[in-house]
């Protein structure tokens, strides 16, 4: 066929983007010149072409796919180093932290009971027979034994532990929570379990509601103790705050026989100690151990004493009363 009998038409374009998008040409001879495709032509009034609008075309060639896998590696291979570096300054980090505990991991395998008892005479008020029992049962030679302090607020259960743990808190074979924190902590970071003879564990805050949800925990502890052959302490501090027929808070035998019953199947040697209601001559002593830089008349305490209910209240929150009220 000759040239001049060959006819051209028209190629039909799909404008569409689907259609754009869905062309897949596997190769294409990078000598192929590409044309522009006019797309419309506008004319003025006098038939005159101002504008002509063009779609350029450019085919996805070979090249062009090798060069977008490779960016694409490069781009993954970039994101794993930098998970790679993190990953690895997480390790460093933990390993790092848990080297320096072991290094620096101190064992206290005794509690001066001697000095105990004097700083108890001079600091807690009207808790005598507690405190000596207290310190009884510090004393005992039983593997694992759990101190039950118990009674209503401000009578000086916590201050009398936190005497207790002035001297040993620095160690790492003492541990102090205070609920819901207890029952949160894990028993695999508790290193001086291990490491050390003997263990303190004080759980303060707790009240006759938590009694059957802390009895797990408890037991874990005790048989991870009996595992490692260790000695474990273990000071429950509990409120309780009973209403009694005069509106005073008062422990009665229930919550006792409550506490008990929930701690009987733990294997370790118990002991209960009550902290009694404070009178108003405790009270007073409370408030005169925060005046020592004062010299103030009988009617000056009596007067401070009047915003003070020593039945709800007990000692607990003197120095920040008396602070609000610009006593000291």
């Amino acid at each position: 066929m000759d040239d001049g009998e060959v006819s051209y038409e028209p190629m039909d374009v799909d404008l569409s983007s689907n259609s754009i998008s869905a062309m897949e040409i596997s190769y294409v001879d990078r000598d192929f010149e590409h044309s522009p495709i006019i797309i419309k032509k506008e004319k003025d009034d006098d038939g005159i072409v101002n504008n002509e609008k063009y779609l350029n075309i450019k085919p996805l060639t070979s090249n062009n796919l090798i060069e977008k896998h490779t960016l694409m590696l490069k781009r993954n291979r970039a994101y794993s180093k930098l998970i790679f570096k993190l990953v690895i300054c997480v390790i460093v980090a933990i390993f790092s932290a848990v080297t320096y505990q072991i290094v620096y991991f101190r064992c206290n395998e005794s509690i001066n009971t001697d000095l105990l008892k004097n700083t108890f005479v001079n600091k807690v008020y009207g808790q005598s027979a507690a405190t000596s029992s207290l310190l009884k049962a510090l004393e005992g030679e039983t593997m694992n034994k759990i101190i039950v302090l118990y009674g209503g607020t401000g009578v000086g259960k916590t201050y009398t532990v936190s005497l207790l743990l002035d001297n040993i808190l620095n160690y790492g074979n003492t541990y102090h929570y205070t609920m819901p924190g207890f029952t949160q902590s894990s028993l695999d970071l508790m290193l001086g379990l291990i490491y050390c003879k003997s263990s303190v564990i004080v759980v303060d805050d707790l009240n006759k509601n938590d009694i059957l949800i802390v009895e797990d925990h408890i037991k874990n502890l005790v048989s991870k103790s009996i595992k490692y052959s260790k000695i474990l302490t273990i000071i429950l501090i509990y409120n309780c705050h009973t209403m009694g027929d005069q509106l005073h808070q008062r422990c009665d035998d229930m919550f006792l026989h409550d506490l008990k019953h929930s701690l009987a199947t733990i294997e370790a040697h118990k002991f209960y100690i009550k902290f009694e209601s404070l009178t108003k001559e405790h009270l007073r002593k409370c408030i005169e151990s925060e005046l020592t830089k004062k010299t103030l008349s009988e009617s000056d305490i009596v007067e401070i004493m009047k915003n003070f209910n020593v039945t709800l209240d007990g000692c607990k929150g003197v120095y920040q009363k008396m602070k609000y009220l610009s006593i000291i």
